[in-house]
């Protein structure tokens, strides 16, 4: 009960605010109850991808790139040798920052050197992934062959402090747990208005704005440039099952 007038004086507040604002511009202004609810259900993985950088450095950026372009070809050539083809594996192209990463140098002072990186997502689906003592051996053997010719494990920070993972699992489709997902939050959301009109002495009369959100992707933590480069929406660190969350935002209108 204390969370719901918590919530009434939110609703109540924000609606004097948005009143005055409006007031100013000379706009009649429309009562509104905003609400939010979230639904969410879980999905067994049907792909993992395996997180990889290559790097060279230098003191001279061509040389660097010349190193790199060197070490992707023998990439490359390991991968098709271990049974990844162009469409399991993708590349971001060659990327470029100052020597260890250092953006600031005193002055009169040069960097050192320059590095040059291309990160890559190694994508694996099939039965392996429905026996972890299997997709370890598969992941194994794909790290160690790597690392024979100049790739290294692109190191993720996880959600929670202390831990990381190279490696995250995803649905090729998730459509269907979106939808059952949203329909979760539906339910739920028009109650959680209707609770806050009664305590206004008010009552609902229509819908002025709706949204529908994931918010699969950042609760992992990943960093953007990551985030960019994957064609998955909901993302997990656990081969058993993939969370499939959807935020539903709705504006009331009422009188």
């Amino acid at each position: 009960m204390k969370r719901m007038w918590i919530l009434v004086l939110f609703v109540l507040t924000c609606a004097g605010t948005l009143s005055a604002s409006a007031r100013e511009r000379g706009v009649t202004p429309t009562p509104s109850i905003n609400a939010s609810a979230t639904g969410k259900v879980s999905a067994k993985p049907d792909v993992a991808i395996v997180f990889m950088t290559i790097r060279s450095t230098s003191s001279l950026t061509a040389d660097a790139v010349e190193q790199n372009n060197r070490k992707i070809e023998a990439v490359k050539a390991k991968l098709t040798e271990l049974g990844y083809n162009d469409d399991m594996v993708k590349f971001s192209g060659n990327r470029f920052s100052l020597a260890g990463g250092r953006a600031y140098y005193p002055p009169g002072q040069q960097p050192p050197g320059f590095d040059v990186y291309d990160n890559f997502c190694v994508y694996i689906q099939g039965p392996e992934l429905n026996d972890a003592a299997q997709f370890n051996k598969k992941v194994s053997l794909l790290l160690d062959g790597l690392s024979k010719v100049g790739a290294s494990p692109n190191n993720l920070p996880s959600s929670y402090p202390g831990a990381s993972s190279i490696v995250v699992f995803a649905l090729k489709d998730a459509t269907p747990y979106e939808k059952e997902a949203t329909a979760q939050a539906f339910e739920k959301v028009r109650p959680q208005a209707e609770e806050i009109a009664k305590h206004m002495n008010v009552r609902i009369t229509g819908t002025a704005y709706a949204s529908v959100s994931s918010t699969g992707r950042p609760s992992l933590n990943l960093p953007p440039m990551i985030l960019d480069d994957l064609p998955y929406e909901h993302l997990s660190y656990s081969i058993d099952a993939v969370p499939i969350q959807m935020r539903v935002d709705i504006r009331y209108t009422y009188k």
